[in-house]
């Protein structure tokens, strides 16, 4: 969802970016916090931009577009698995006022350790049976960062068991997104479950070494599966510095007896959702621009479908 922040300040976390101007110049500790940034882009950010009611809503119907662009008659997926989302507050402005007529109603998030505030979420048209997130410790000492969320959904006769990821970002060292692997490994084993997904951003780039998936050798790579049925699959979901990646993945538990249909997998990347290069003459995703309103986020949506 690429910082879906709301307006109020959170307390505890440097959420000081995405705040309307005026809160920002009477709340204590902000001008220091943006001072202190080592980026002149991201502490201009900090400084000056006036994220206000106006574009959080705007935000949220240019994301509901993308979702509910998931199917024809704009319904959207059964289950929506979201990454970069503030609060709970965020998340049920988000299914109310964007995705109210999608059937997409049954919302979890439990705050994450990042320091930001940005968390794991989930929006659901089943009922979520039990939710709990699990912190990432290393050393004995609890990262700050995301953890995941693990969440139970019964679909007719099915249980279903959702790993909600967002991996520590390349800025951190390799060893914690292997933490992260080897955390979904260990907590995925022996559950009574038909299919058992772990979906999610993992900042995890091709020739990583050593390679954080290797760590968790249970699950199987959807995208992988589906490139072999259709090469002809999107370059990826994020684009960064002139190249293409897939950040954003859906693994599979090899325990799992509900099968995917890897012909139905896809990467969104409808027109409207792109920008065009104007030195390659090719597509990239279009970032929302907090200044017009417009474009969406920095990440591409991973889709699938599943034989139940």
């Amino acid at each position: 969802m690429e910082n879906f922040f709301d307006t109020q300040h959170d307390s505890g976390t440097l959420d000081y970016t995405f705040l309307p101007l005026v809160l920002k110049k009477k709340l204590p500790g902000h001008r220091e916090h943006c001072l202190g940034m080592t980026s002149d882009f991201y502490r201009n950010e900090c400084l000056n931009l006036d994220w206000t009611d106006e574009k959080f809503e705007k935000k949220i119907q240019n994301m509901s577009r993308v979702i509910k662009s998931f199917d024809e008659n704009g319904s959207g997926p059964d289950i929506l698995i979201l990454q970069e989302v503030e609060n709970i507050n965020v998340l049920n402005k988000f299914s109310t006022h964007g995705l109210s007529n999608t059937g997409l109603k049954h919302t979890v998030l439990l705050e994450g350790d990042d320091s930001r505030g940005i968390d794991v979420a989930l929006i659901s048209k089943y009922p979520v049976l039990k939710a709990k997130r699990h912190p990432l410790v290393i050393n004995g000492e609890v990262v700050d960062t995301r953890g995941i969320l693990e969440i139970h959904i019964k679909v007719s006769e099915y249980k279903i068991v959702i790993f909600n990821n967002h991996w520590p970002s390349q800025n951190h060292h390799v060893s914690q997104r292997i933490a992260s692997a080897e955390l979904i490994e260990r907590i995925s084993s022996n559950l009574d479950a038909d299919l058992v997904i772990a979906a999610g951003d993992f900042n995890t780039i091709i020739g990583e070494t050593p390679f954080p998936f290797n760590y968790m050798p249970s699950f199987m790579d959807a995208e992988e599966h589906a490139r072999k049925i259709n090469p002809e699959i999107g370059p990826g979901t994020n684009y960064f510095r002139g190249k293409w990646s897939s950040l954003d993945k859906i693994f599979i538990h090899k325990s799992s007896s509900v099968t995917a249909n890897y012909e139905k997998f896809r990467i969104l990347s409808h027109p409207f959702m792109m920008n065009i290069s104007s030195t390659t003459g090719r597509p990239y995703p279009k970032r929302f621009n907090h200044s017009k309103g417009e474009g969406y986020s920095d990440h591409l949506p991973v889709c699938l479908e599943f034989n139940l």
